[in-house]
């Protein structure tokens, strides 16, 4: 069974979750390591992002041999996307019926800390089975019983199914450090769970997973939003690239009320010197992606 969650006609109309919604959410996404969440973006929106997406980045749905991307598995790339329109809007950063459950699960200080894509192309092979990150302290009894420190947030820009690559995760898996990766896969069920257009999902960090091959005709990207705890800085993936690209103009864009989301890029003494790629005008500037792993990138 899939951890879902369907939000009702009277918070999708005034788009505000109910307590009690956010508190299911929470238990879910606690007990099972991810939760998908059904008919939160209008299809219309999603079809202007993926127009935008295939347009401003189209050169990453053809090749997987990219000099300013990673391959994150087979013809398979990660790339992180400009904050600019289209997607410079709060509806991808800060969705109203997303945000105060992704405060409960990550406490009201969260910061976003990535947002980027991975573009899986036709032909692509399964992933290696991975967690984004696992261990903090190194310690499998500590680490079990921690809180959710960092979560990824997949915008599918179509629909995802079984013919272009779900992807898949073994439920529980964020607290289970006593085996590899491969071999607590063997013993633990996984869910493929379907993304409808409109559709999102969010995973902690430690659970396992891997993206499933594209066996379509057509490349599969999906938007991916990494929210964390504000204290927390990704020690693996983000060695090489920039988590963010905030060009300089778009500072002003951001609304005032989400602004301390981007705080942990806002106080980086570089940014606005031109001297990181987070405010550089090219786009894509330097990005590479840490990989080879068991932890590293999803989707």
């Amino acid at each position: 069974m899939l951890a879902q969650l369907q939000f009702s006609p009277e918070e999708k109309l005034t788009q505000l979750p109910q307590p009690e919604t956010v508190e299911q959410a929470f238990q879910l996404f606690t007990s099972e390591g991810y939760l998908l969440f059904q008919e939160v973006f209008e299809p219309e929106i999603i079809d202007t992002l993926h127009q935008a997406f295939l347009a401003l980045y189209s050169r990453y749905c053809t090749s997987a041999d990219q000099a300013d991307a990673l391959l994150v598995g087979n013809k398979r790339v990660m790339v992180t996307v400009r904050l600019e329109p289209p997607f410079n809007d709060p509806l991808l950063y800060a969705h109203p019926l997303i945000l105060p459950i992704l405060k409960r699960i990550l406490g009201p200080e969260l910061i976003l800390s990535g947002f980027g894509a991975v573009v899986s192309l036709p032909g692509s092979a399964d992933q290696q089975i991975h967690r984004d990150l696992s261990h903090l302290f190194g310690d499998d009894l500590l680490d079990a019983i921690l809180p959710c420190y960092a979560l990824n947030l997949l915008i599918p820009l179509l629909e995802v199914n079984e013919e272009n690559g779900m992807t898949r995760f073994w439920p529980g898996s964020h607290t289970v450090y006593d085996a590899p990766y491969t071999e607590l896969a063997k013993r633990m069920p996984y869910v493929d769970p379907p993304l409808t257009k409109g559709s999102c999902l969010i995973f902690d960090y430690r659970i396992i997973h891997l993206g499933r091959a594209n066996r379509s005709a057509a490349p599969r990207p999906l938007l991916y939003n990494t929210y964390s705890r504000a204290w927390f800085r990704d020690p693996v993936n983000y060695l090489q690239q920039p988590p963010l690209v905030i060009p300089a103009a778009e500072w002003e864009r951001i609304p005032a009320e989400y602004q301390p989301l981007f705080m942990a890029a806002k106080n980086n003494p570089l940014l606005g010197r031109g001297k990181i790629p987070q405010v550089a005008d090219n786009p894509q500037a330097g990005l590479q992606r840490v990989g080879g792993s068991e932890d590293a990138n999803a989707g």
